[in-house]
């Protein structure tokens, strides 16, 4: 009991010391529930938001500090008062707005962009002409801060082993994402995108990141469970990273940044952001309050659109020309596909070597006169006659080494490691070079004008950490240079054309991160797109972090799951229903009644996407698994505000023909509406009565797959 009233104790003193930084502050900048407020007389600015609330201390006569991140629950989730990131410079690793280490606070400021709420704190350092400003944005509804730091020299300065983010948090089982784990057929399968958790002994260490792409090994995300809060952080970083957490005897110590490496700043330029935040509740709440984030601060509001989207690459490949697209648009057209998107090999040389050589020619940017010999702009006009978008594949990054000298390419711009190209067929283009930049800047924005398409799918299917010399970076830090130049291209195309949509691959889930989100619609997880279970395992495991609507696969004519006369079409489909639901096939091999099958799986899909739209998930039930699955597995997409919510349940023990699941996030006193996109109202039943007493699902004789929507009614 004396140990219970000190800690009592102690959470009475920072509640009351917040209470007391309320009432002496002045809010500066104020949306919805979010607000930046200053009190002069301590030196702190308060940044709060979905009823969370971080105090940082930012004074000329102070050290900069965290002084303490605290829930809606009123749980402090930071351990002592510390600044929450550092940096090499000269060799010393210098602690981020410490007077001692030569630190002086030169300005503070605040931003209103559309309802974002940002605080910048300048500082500069003595003995350089280093500026080094530390950014916290906020957003209203959400009790989630993103935090960055922008480091600018006008002479060029070198600094080195960037950390984003340092905090200690109370003890808790700790939760990461598996990345794609190599993008190979040959791939234990199940491995990608599963979730892990462990609960560390003081003095033991988790480490993970990646050395190329974000998403390679493990996502960059985490989550802590607490007593009442789930704490949560995200990079949003699209290369190579690093996250060690040790627990320590007064808690978790975490690190979350960039690997060691040293850059020269020249002019400015922003380290990798990071998102974190603590929602009361469990991991679901986490990923509803990580949602709000990023459609609101991320996103700015920038609605994702899952539309129903046709690609041609696992049924045709390169084999592709006008009157074969234009007979496949007719079909897919009338089984009410909106999105039609020509996938590799549309330009001149593809398809050298087989059907599915997409190298050859890589980096032409020219359609085949041979096999559209108008180019593809009147594709695109024949895809809006029938009613839909039209998109189109590019990956701007690589080129084929055969095209190196030809007008505009540069053997120079390439990426080498170790002198090295990383293949024998195409090489990396290193997108630090400005005059690289550049030249895809131009080949991609005459592209986009001339075909005037309405969906990039942007893809990437090599990665050199480049360390050539003439680059503008130096040894250690070419991943870092290209990401950066990668964020400025897409940020360029964005403002240029703000109603394209684009797709995030990177031959599959190699380049899944929040930072992608911010430029991109949609993000094809894995390459291995079937059987379903597979896709089921993708989506339960991303949407942890990320909104399923921005998760995208294929139901394909799979030998293990064939769609003509299929055994379980609506297990096919709805198992991609999940997220954004992609077709790839020949519609042309499947009989009236195969092709009626999956005109209803789509209408039911179109039936779900309100609710889907701007969902957050919540697993509940294992995860779905190849080998030594759940009975069933079920996931819950809840709607902002919670007024509508998906049940998508799927059986794969025959021998258990019932599971009763209980939904999670609903609203307590309301009356929800259950309905059976099979079999229409099941019933009634308030929220908590839901919660409380679950709803009983059975085996069904005609699919292994139920979909319910529940709707306050």
């Amino acid at each position: 009991m004396k140990h219970r009233f000190v800690l009592s104790s102690i959470l009475l003193l920072l509640t009351a010391s917040a209470a007391r930084l309320d009432a002496a502050s002045t809010v500066v900048a104020q949306d919805g529930d979010a607000t930046i407020a200053r009190d002069q007389s301590a030196g702190t600015w308060t940044l709060s938001a979905g009823a969370a609330t971080l105090v940082l201390q930012i004074d000329s006569g102070r050290d900069f500090a965290v002084v303490q991140f605290v829930s809606a629950s009123g749980v402090p989730w930071t351990i002592g008062a510390a600044a929450d990131s550092t940096v090499r410079v000269r060799g010393q690793l210098l602690t981020f707005g410490a007077r001692a280490d030569g630190f002086a606070l030169r300005s503070t400021s605040t931003t209103d962009t559309n309802g974002r709420l940002e605080l910048a704190a300048a500082y500069d350092l003595a003995g350089t002409d280093l500026q080094f400003t530390r950014h916290y944005a906020i957003v209203s509804g959400s009790p989630t801060v993103e935090a960055w730091t922008t480091f600018a020299s006008a002479a060029g300065f070198p600094i080195a082993d960037l950390s984003t983010l340092q905090l200690t948090l109370p003890f808790g089982t700790i939760h990461w994402l598996n990345g794609l784990q190599g993008d190979n057929a040959d791939v234990a399968a199940s491995s990608p995108f599963t979730r892990q958790q462990q609960t560390l002994d003081v003095g033991s260490v988790v480490t993970l990141g990646a050395q190329g792409r974000a998403s390679e090994q493990t996502v960059p995300w985490f989550a802590v469970d607490g007593a009442t809060d789930e704490f949560y952080a995200a990079l949003m970083w699209s290369g190579a990273w690093s996250l060690t957490i040790t627990r320590q005897a007064a808690g978790l110590r975490m690190s979350i940044g960039l690997p060691s490496m040293t850059t020269t700043v020249v002019n400015s330029v922003d380290g990798a952001h990071v998102v974190f935040g603590a929602a009361p509740g469990g991991l679901p709440a986490a990923s509803a309050a990580l949602r709000s984030y990023v459609l609101g601060g991320i996103r700015q509001g920038r609605a994702l659109q899952p539309l129903v989207t046709y690609n041609t690459w696992f049924a045709y490949g390169t084999e592709i020309d006008e009157g074969t697209l234009e007979a496949e648009m007719d079909r897919e057209a009338a089984l009410g596909v909106e999105l039609f998107v020509v996938d590799a090999g549309w330009y001149e040389g593809a398809g050298a070597s087989g059907a599915f050589d997409f190298d050859s020619g890589l980096g032409s940017w020219t359609a085949d006169p041979a096999r559209f010999p108008s180019g593809l702009r009147p594709l695109r006009d024949y895809a809006h006659n029938l009613g839909m978008q039209f998109g189109i594949w590019v990956e701007p990054e690589r080129v084929n080494l055969s095209l190196i000298g030809s007008p505009g390419v540069e053997e120079a711009w390439l990426a080498t490691a170790g002198g090295n190209y990383g293949s024998t067929d195409a090489g990396q283009i290193c997108l630090s070079v400005p005059a690289a930049q550049q030249y895809l800047l131009d080949r991609l924005t005459n592209l986009i004008d001339t075909v005037q398409p309405d969906y990039l799918k942007w893809d990437n299917n090599m990665w050199v950490n480049c360390d050539r010399d003439g680059h503008g970076h130096g040894v250690t830090d070419g991943n870092f240079a290209h990401v950066t130049a990668l964020y400025q291209l897409l940020a360029t195309l964005r403002d240029k054309y703000p109603s394209l949509l684009i797709e995030n691959v990177s031959g599959g889930g190699n380049r899944l991160d929040l930072g992608m989100v911010r430029y991109t619609d949609a993000a094809w997880m894995d390459d291995r797109t079937a059987p379903s279970v597979n896709v089921r395992r993708n989506i339960e495991g991303l949407s942890a972090i990320f909104p399923p609507a921005y998760l995208l696969s294929f139901v394909t004519d799979h030998d293990t799951e064939p769609l003509h006369d299929a055994p379980d079409l609506s297990l096919y489909f709805r198992s991609r229903m999940a997220g954004a639901l992609g077709l790839c096939f020949r519609s042309d091999e499947f009989s009236d009644d195969d092709l009626a099958g999956i005109s209803n799986e789509i209408s039911i899909y179109k039936s779900m996407r309100d609710t889907q739209r701007a969902a957050a998930a919540a697993l509940l039930t294992g995860q779905a698994q190849p080998t030594d699955p759940p009975a069933w597995d079920v996931l819950q997409e809840n709607a902002s505000g919670n007024a509508q919510a998906l049940l998508c349940a799927y059986q794969s023990d025959t021998g258990t023909d019932t599971i009763t699941v209980t939904p999670t996030g609903l609203i307590p006193d309301a009356t929800y509406v259950v309905e059976s996109v099979d079999t229409g109202p099941l019933g009634t039943a308030t929220g908590a009565a839901l919660m409380s007493g679950g709803i009983r699902l059975v085996q069904s004789p005609n699919s292994a797959a139920h979909v319910l929507l529940l709707r306050v009614q």
